[in-house]
């Protein structure tokens, strides 16, 4: 069963707070941590750090806290010796999530900001883009659904932007009010859920 946890860190943190919750870490990842350049970014993934072990723990995964996170070839976090645990992490602005299942899982959260709309002819496909601008008032909205729709896919599959976002499509079903992958190369089996 999937679950999704967000934690919303707005005005939660100051420099002193966030050199007390570095500790809870191993030290592999918070030297990662301390190597961020804008403080938010750190504070942002250390949440989600202590986010998934707090995961871990609770769900029983592991009996302690000495565990090793494993990466994929293309960055992609997991556990290595746990079959039925799939976790994903994202986090933009003043937000932090984790989706779990016994699946590939992937989410994406970003902050709605005004962009402009034409830079989607970049990376998405005609299909995408001609949902995208087919309502003038919706285009914005509209690139970001696709946008995090297309990211949470690339993150379930696990090959991070090696998979090029033009190379398949993220088609809404008007009859089902869900979104569906087209695409000639790669696994289209996967549920998506926007909110």
């Amino acid at each position: 069963m999937i679950e999704i946890f967000a934690v919303n860190i707005f005005n939660t943190f100051n420099f002193s707070t966030y050199e007390q919750l570095l500790k809870i870490l191993p030290l592999k990842k918070r030297n990662k941590l301390k190597k961020f350049n804008i403080f938010e970014d750190s504070m942002r993934g250390l949440v989600a750090g202590i986010l998934i072990r707090n995961i871990i723990k609770q769900k029983k995964i592991r009996n302690n806290n000495q565990f090793e996170f494993t990466t994929n070839t293309y960055g992609k976090t997991f556990l290595s010796d746990v079959q039925n645990f799939k976790f994903n992490l994202s986090h933009s602005e003043d937000w932090v999530v984790c989706a779990i299942d016994g699946n590939q899982i992937g989410i994406d959260v970003e902050m709605e900001k005004l962009i402009d709309p034409q830079i989607a002819h970049q990376f998405f496909t005609k299909k995408e883009c001609d949902y995208i601008f087919s309502l003038v008032d919706y285009q914005v909205p509209r690139f970001f659904e696709i946008w995090t729709l297309k990211e949470s896919y690339i993150k379930a599959v696990g090959l991070g932007l090696s998979l090029p976002l033009n190379s398949f499509s993220i088609i809404l079903d008007t009859n089902e009010n869900t979104h569906m992958i087209e695409s000639e190369s790669h696994d289209t089996s996967f549920y998506f859920k926007t909110n």
